[in-house]
């Protein structure tokens, strides 16, 4: 079984000094395990945030009609926020497939 990440870029946040540097990217993850994806699925949101100390001048500037959604999510692709919610989203999924043992459970009186 295995389980796939599918993300969405939601948005982008551009500075707002009329070069249109993209400064945030807002993405969804939907998170599914393939063995029951009706049940073991996650949405999850991060905010990746992008350098824009290089301004228009940073090298592989691409003005912002030029953008695509591949370049998009190649930027994106190992941003921490964007990890830490697949990495999220897995465990979730792990832990309704194979719960852990509690560490109490209520027995009947043994009168």
């Amino acid at each position: 079984m295995a389980i796939t990440h599918t993300v969405t870029v939601n948005n982008l946040i551009v500075l707002n000094d009329g070069t249109d540097v993209v400064s945030q990217i807002d993405v969804e993850i939907l998170s599914v395990d393939d063995s029951d994806p009706s049940n073991l699925k996650q949405t999850s949101y991060a905010t990746c945030q992008v350098d824009t100390s290089g301004g228009t001048s940073a090298a592989g500037f691409v003005p912002y009609g030029n953008l695509t959604e591949t370049a998009i999510k190649n930027w994106i692709s190992t941003a921490p926020a964007v990890s830490k919610m697949k990495t999220n989203a897995e465990t979730w999924i792990e832990k309704i497939k194979n719960p852990p043992t509690p560490p109490e459970v209520s027995k009947t009186l043994p009168w």
